[in-house]
């Protein structure tokens, strides 16, 4: 196969136009091994392509180095003719970073890092999810809160687009308590009295008081939540998680994640210092790029050199997954799909590495697993995930 042949099947595959015929030409011609210079030299030519952009994200080729060289990880502006690891390695990392995201899919030696799949056919396709959420007044009423409408909805209480703002007077005395709760596939912002910004990811709540006096500021949340809290070291700002623990900060940029179904409360610090309480004998001092991790039943445990961006990808738009284990990537898609999954047969212990924007649709998500032999049934809102059979 020639230079030329080859380029246009690699940018076809990257465009999502490869048949099925075009598919086992390509994976015939790059485990061939005369094909080795040929393939590196228009790789280097597909990576610069100005018509994937997306592939100069410097995390994501970051990471796409890191797996194809473990052990001495080159930089992402290092040329692809220095890559020490199989050839053909290269060859399908380079092809997994089509369609609007990439994907690496790690696997054992046995077996290659691609394969090519059947989609679901979906007749009625879901859409990702938006901003959107439910405001508790103190009163008990309910305020529906979308990103289509400006609107005043009481004394100090604003909504601009996708995002709540509290403009509460200083002076004001009756403080009542108000919940954001965000929905399956909703997400939302606010701006809390005293400034501190907060993002809520999908089936997540935040209740805090309409005004923050004494000596403490505090709120508490369920799910999953990005807090940057403003500065005020005489009334230092507190998150109470699921009556389990408590998080205690002055001024800082940090992640809660503290859905019910996942394993453990995990608390991620990207700038600042706050501690974690949870229980009189387990406390914990977080650092940047630290997180705490707070099993069901067990104590604190500190995670260090943590890759904060991937944490926080969701706020940003993205899916990102690190050795995440297709539970962890279907649990994350549930939510934001707001769709069932189940799962039939033993399921593979395969883990992801990659990331896909959360503004595609369900099939087009689906699509891109797919591609990394992950098979489902679809009917509606349900999704089956079937067993792997170890074939390709």
């Amino acid at each position: 196969m020639t230079a030329d042949e080859l380029k246009e099947l690699l940018n076809k595959y990257l465009a999502d136009e490869l048949s099925e015929a075009d598919f086992q030409r390509l994976w015939n011609a790059l485990q061939e091994p005369e094909h080795k210079e040929t393939l590196l030299g228009v790789m280097g030519e597909v990576w610069e392509n100005p018509a994937y952009r997306r592939l100069s994200d410097t995390v994501a080729r970051q990471r796409v180095w890191e797996q194809l060289n473990p052990v001495a990880p080159v930089t992402p502006e290092t040329p692809v003719r220095q890559i020490s690891r199989s050839w053909w390695a290269a060859a399908a990392a380079v092809l997994l970073l089509g369609g609007a995201a990439w994907m690496l899919l790690h696997r054992g030696p046995e077996k290659p890092l691609l394969a090519h799949n059947t989609v679901p056919v979906m007749k009625n396709d879901v859409a990702p999810g938006n901003n959107k959420a439910i405001l508790t007044l103190g009163d008990g009423s309910e305020v529906p809160l979308d990103s289509g409408a400006n609107k005043t909805i009481g004394q100090g209480i604003h909504q601009y687009n996708g995002q709540l703002q509290y403009n509460t007077p200083a002076a004001a005395t009756a403080v009542t308590y108000n919940t954001l709760t965000t929905p399956r596939g909703g997400q939302f912002q606010i701006r809390l009295p005293d400034g501190t910004r907060v993002w809520l990811n999908a089936a997540s709540s935040i209740r805090y008081p309409t005004a923050f006096t004494g000596q403490e500021r505090k709120v508490a949340v369920t799910g999953e939540a990005y807090f940057e809290v403003a500065a005020n070291a005489a009334m230092p700002f507190r998150v109470t998680i699921q009556q389990r623990a408590e998080v205690e900060v002055l001024g800082t940029h940090f992640n809660i994640n503290a859905y019910p179904e996942e394993a453990s409360i995990n608390t991620t610090l990207l700038e600042g210092k706050v501690k974690v309480i949870a229980g009189q004998q387990s406390n914990a001092i977080l650092l940047p790029g630290q997180q705490a991790m707070l099993p069901a039943n067990g104590t604190v445990q500190i995670r260090k050199n943590i890759d904060t961006a991937q944490i926080v990808a969701w706020k940003d738009g993205w899916f990102q997954f690190h050795l995440s284990t297709l539970p962890d990537v279907m649990r994350q898609i549930s939510r934001w799909y707001d769709v069932e999954v189940s799962y039939q047969g033993n399921i593979s212990d395969k883990a992801f590495e990659g990331r896909i924007q959360r503004d595609l649709t369900l099939t087009q998500v689906l699509k891109i697993l797919a591609k990394n032999q992950v098979h489902f049934e679809v009917n509606g809102r349900k999704i089956v995930v079937l067993a792997d059979t170890g074939t390709n």
